[in-house]
């Protein structure tokens, strides 16, 4: 099965807001993986959000941590999918939140994380699934003028700003260090986004209603407009290169919630602008895209079981 690929990312955010997203490279191709590859070590607890610290998601050369964010995601990650093409999931697969802390051998690939995190799932969660390919809803991204000019909040990225992220490229991998509190001997903590100021180059924000980036290709913006609109998403622009973009959209009720899902039991969701446009009339507005609906073959996974771990 063809599957998508999903960027190496540290998602950080506070329980019931907007979320940052540091867009680090995608996982290389690198070499061959042993389908059997495991982590050297990794613990699963009971995520507790009143002493755990903040919910992240941090994926980097040699550990993979994960704090309080819902196990789908994990799962996502796991299998470099996207939520539509995960199916059969049960209602907890959703809800219920880990603290996951993993460890690779020394000197493994850096694109093995994601089977190894795959084989996480067969081994403490027992995860058993199947493959399908079903003809299903689509959007194809295109530009929305003739003359393929974008919109206001679409730009291409300064120079020095994509100096420096290739600069980010060549330099040393974050720091390794045993299990334990996750961030503890990997790389500083991300500062407190400010979301009313311009995004940080190479990074990216993503919240209800929210999106935004620097320094990122229209690969990575339509991975957002597909986790928000719960349909695969395919580049028809030919737009290459980098680009800083800001969305900001009213979520419709029931709809798609984005990679951190529904708010934890009894945190608030930020306010949403009730004046915004829907997502489709934003993208076409702001960015200068549309977002034309189709149908065409997708590949997904049928999960046929899946359990609740045994806590460390």
């Amino acid at each position: 099965m063809k599957k998508l690929i999903v960027a190496a990312l540290t998602i950080s955010a506070a329980i019931a807001g907007p979320v940052l997203l540091s867009a680090q490279l995608p996982v290389p191709a690198g070499p061959p993986v042993d389908p059997n590859a495991q982590f050297e070590a990794a613990s699963i607890k009971a995520f507790d959000s009143s002493g755990t610290g903040p919910v992240r998601m941090m994926i980097m050369p040699g550990r993979v941590e994960a704090n309080g964010v819902p196990l789908r995601l994990l799962l996502r990650q796991a299998l470099r999918l996207q939520d539509y093409q995960i199916l059969g999931v049960p209602d907890w697969v959703n809800t219920e939140r880990y603290t996951v802390v993993a460890k690779m051998p020394d000197g493994a690939p850096p694109n093995a994380s994601a089977v190894m995190l795959a084989n996480l799932f067969k081994d403490r969660f027992k995860l058993a699934m199947h493959t399908e390919t079903r003809e299903l809803p689509i959007f194809n991204l295109v530009p929305a003028r003739q003359d393929g000019k974008p919109g206001p909040n679409l730009k291409p990225t300064p120079a020095d700003c994509q100096a420096e992220i290739q600069a980010r490229r060549g330099g040393p991998p974050p720091g390794g260090g045993g299990l334990g509190t996750p961030g503890r001997g990997g790389p500083p903590p991300l500062p407190p986004p400010d979301f009313n100021g311009p995004e940080p180059c190479g990074m990216m924000r993503i919240g209800p209603g929210i999106g935004g980036g620097s320094g990122q290709p229209i690969a990575q913006i339509v991975q957002l407009l597909a986790q928000f609109t719960g349909r695969p998403v395919y580049d028809k622009t030919a737009m290459t290169g980098m680009f800083d973009f800001t969305l900001k959209w009213a979520p419709e009720p029931g709809g798609a919630t984005g990679p951190f899902g529904p708010p934890p039991p009894g945190a608030q969701p930020p306010p949403v602008d009730p004046d915004a446009p829907n997502i489709y009339t934003a993208v076409q507005e702001q960015l200068g895209l549309k977002l034309e609906s189709a149908k065409g073959p997708v590949d997904v996974v049928v999960i046929d079981r899946i359990e609740r771990p045994t806590l460390d």
